[in-house]
């Protein structure tokens, strides 16, 4: 009783601390895009979707707390055993909405940036490949049992039929391993492409490998699936699947929003936010940059003839340094994004 307890006890106090974590960083995250930047996009709705049904799991992990989640069947009144299968049931639903929506907010992201037609048009498909694989796994939990309420019919006086759920939800997380590396490795190209300096690059390479953490804890949870299944006490085995389901979608969270905090801790895309909001603010720093200032020297001319500074090598245009000129001009769409 008392071990049963302890594994209660960790289940809640990792929902809450996760939890609280992702909480925090979508504010922040919505803070920036609705406030600093003022340009909120899908992804920003989606990754707010996915937090709020979070938070909607974490309530669910709550109710089976209150219901004694965690221990053996044999301490567990009939009330308590019905409750916890109609929450498994609310779980199964809350927990696709959360990935789904994270997952979307990551290709949402990836079209900010997406330089090429190529992975525009990657990213465009994935997400509806998503959309429809979602729709199939809330269509198969809701009729998962026919009639539904058969799942937690524990007195056998329903007469009905359920399908397989093993081989579903292996099915499942077996598909969501393998889009969490392909939505890893779609933009690679891309981002090595961006010229960026080596810290920002090596703050990227920090925030990909914290998304492979989270790959990782899919495969754990995959493994936790199993050992669920092959339990002879469903509802004493249930602890752990549910810490690693939170993990699972509480790390994405994080790593999909922080490179959307970069405008807090960074002075000059505060500056550029700050300019974007004022009126004329584009005008004047365009103005500024171009050289058209009161004295009429012939430094401001020179500025005025060649904005960007352009090297000129054999007669020909310098095209890295257009490149550089040009992202520190734009105003920045990958100081948005921090990438």
């Amino acid at each position: 009783m008392a071990s049963d307890q302890v594994r209660q006890n960790s289940l809640i106090i990792t929902a809450c601390f996760f939890t609280a974590i992702s909480t925090m960083v979508v504010i922040a995250r919505t803070f920036v895009r609705a406030v600093l930047i003022r340009k909120p996009g899908l992804d920003d709705y989606s990754m707010i979707i996915g937090m709020v049904f979070t938070l909607a799991y974490l309530a669910e992990i709550f109710v089976g707390k209150a219901n004694h989640i965690g221990f053996p069947s044999k301490d567990l009144s009939l009330d308590n055993m019905t409750n916890l299968l109609k929450n498994t049931l609310a779980i199964q639903v809350t927990y696709y909405v959360c990935i789904s929506a994270i997952k979307i907010s990551i290709l949402c992201m990836y079209l900010r940036f997406a330089g090429t037609r190529s992975l525009n048009i990657l990213c465009i498909c994935t997400i509806v490949f998503h959309l429809l694989f979602f729709v199939i796994c809330i269509g198969v939990t809701l009729s998962q049992c026919q009639p539904l309420y058969e799942m937690w019919d524990l007195t056998g006086t329903v007469d009905g039929v359920c399908i397989n759920t093993t081989a579903f939800f292996y099915f499942t997380s077996g598909f969501n391993i393998v889009t969490d590396i392909w939505i890893l490795v779609l933009p690679i190209k891309t981002l090595m492409g961006i010229l960026r300096p080596r810290r920002e690059k090596i703050a990227l390479g920090i925030i990909f490998g914290v998304g492979v953490f989270a790959t990782i804890t899919s495969i754990v949870r995959l493994h936790t699936i199993y050992t669920y299944t092959l339990a002879k006490d469903l509802f004493q085995e249930s602890i752990l699947i549910n810490i690693w389901s939170m993990l699972e979608i509480n790390i994405g969270i994080i790593c999909a929003s922080v490179p959307a905090l970069k405008p807090l801790f960074t002075p000059r895309a505060l500056r550029e936010a700050a300019n974007r909001n004022k009126p004329g603010g584009y005008q004047y720093h365009s103005h500024e940059r171009s050289g058209f200032h009161s004295n009429n020297s012939k430094s401001s001319r020179d500025r005025t003839e060649n904005p960007y500074n352009l090297d000129r090598v054999g007669g020909q245009v310098n095209s890295k340094t257009v490149l550089q000129s040009t992202s520190r001009m734009s105003g920045s769409e990958d100081s948005i994004l921090g990438v």
